[in-house]
């Protein structure tokens, strides 16, 4: 899939904390959340579509790895279930996901939301770095449904979720538990959830037989009305990984069978009183020695009295992680590495870069109760936009497009 994609089929997506809502559009001070009182039903279309140019010289050596590459591929299978090949070409995946949402308030205590997507994707992966050597086009569908039960009580909330992710070649399913508590103000509310998911794995390529991966996620948060116009969020997520982590349409791709991750996230919605200031920062480390940086800036400034327009800026920066091994067309072994080692890879998404988010959304509330929005993200990735130093070496820079509309009404 797409460098820019974090594995959230590894993830539990209902025990990430949701955005900071706007404070200060309340006369009274911001309170944290309480149940709801009106069903909301959404619906969504985005798209993906990303570019880069596929990695390689006039050399001679160059094109000697390249037939490696190539006739390693044909024999194992390692650049998936495509059809047709694709030596070069700018264009790469390509993702459209409708989806709908929903939310029924049951009584003054409970409360039902599930969510159904369908990803189409399209389109071809580099085998090693951002080569494309021996790499098949393919063409896939994702289906995804989560369900989450929420009862509400004085000052305490507790949901229980559940969520399930399939296409050809993956299947995971997950539970989800998440308590919520205020205070007697309503003005703190502490979160703490525990997630469990169970993926099996079954390459389209048969490079390797069926396999399983198993995760466990633990949550704890607070949210904080600072003022009237401040509205603070902190939380810090651990997340445990166990079983097969490889990518098994990737060449040369061999990843320790446990993953520990650390996620430290920090919110920030400040009310200047015609707009509102979105700050946000997130840490990530693992066990594979990956830190990451990334900072958010979103500034949400009404347009008229129904229109919201919010431009946002995101900046992202990693280190590789300690397996990653730097692309060298010098080396005999190329594209393979050097030595034996006992694990090592080529996948872009473990090296080291920076990248650069533009974005704007616009939103509109057109008749009581009915809300249009329309989401549009330029994203540029390169090597030498890591913060504090050089990135990987070798890599091209990579470009992708988000896009969303959506409709939602609240009744």
């Amino acid at each position: 899939m797409a460098a820019t994609e974090l594995d959230t089929r590894a993830l539990l997506g209902g025990l990430v904390l949701a955005a900071c809502a706007l404070p200060g559009v309340m006369p009274a001070d911001a309170h944290a959340e309480e149940a709801p009182e009106r069903a909301v039903i959404a619906f969504k279309l985005s798209g993906y579509s990303e570019t880069q140019p596929s990695t390689g010289t006039d050399s001679a050596e160059s094109e000697a790895a390249g037939g490696r590459a190539r006739a390693l591929a044909t024999t194992t299978g390692a650049s998936g279930g495509g059809v047709g090949g694709s030596e070069s070409g700018d264009e790469r995946m390509q993702v459209t996901s409708p989806s709908m949402y929903a939310l029924v308030p049951i009584g003054r205590h409970w409360a039902v939301e599930g969510s159904l997507t369908v990803d189409d994707v399209s389109g071809a992966s580099p085998t090693y770095y951002t080569d494309m050597a021996g790499a098949g086009t393919m063409q896939d569908r994702r289906t995804a449904f989560d369900a989450k039960l929420t009862r509400y009580f004085d000052r305490q909330s507790v949901a229980f979720g559940v969520s399930r992710s399939q296409e050809t070649d993956y299947l995971s399913q997950a539970v989800s538990l998440e308590g919520r508590f205020a205070t007697d103000d309503q003005n703190t509310t502490f979160n703490v959830g525990l997630g469990l998911s169970n993926d099996h794995i079954d390459p389209s390529n048969h490079k390797v037989d069926p396999q399983t991966r198993r995760t466990s996620e633990f949550q704890v948060g607070v949210t904080q009305a600072m003022s009237s116009r401040d509205l603070a969020q902190l939380s810090y997520t651990s997340s445990r990984a166990r079983g097969y982590l490889n990518d098994p349409y990737k060449l040369y791709d061999e990843r320790p069978r446990g993953r520990n991750a650390d996620i430290l996230q920090l919110r920030w919605n400040h009310w200047l009183g015609d707009s509102a200031l979105k700050l946000g920062y997130r840490f990530y480390q693992d066990s594979y020695r990956v830190q990451a940086h990334t900072f958010e800036l979103a500034w949400a400034v009404p347009v008229q009295r129904t229109v919201v327009f919010t431009p946002e800026l995101r900046y992202h920066t990693q280190g590789a992680a300690s397996f990653y091994y730097d692309r060298d067309t010098t080396s005999p072994n190329y594209p393979a590495p050097d030595g034996s080692p006992t694990y090592y890879s080529s996948d872009q998404r473990l090296a080291a870069w920076g990248a650069v988010t533009l974005g704007a959304k616009l939103s509109w509330q057109f008749s009581p109760g009915w809300t249009a929005d329309a989401k549009l993200d330029s994203y540029r990735q390169n090597t030498g936009w890591r913060l504090g130093g050089g990135g990987s070496p070798g890599l091209q820079p990579l470009s992708a497009l988000f896009w969303q509309l959506g409709l939602s009404h609240s009744f």
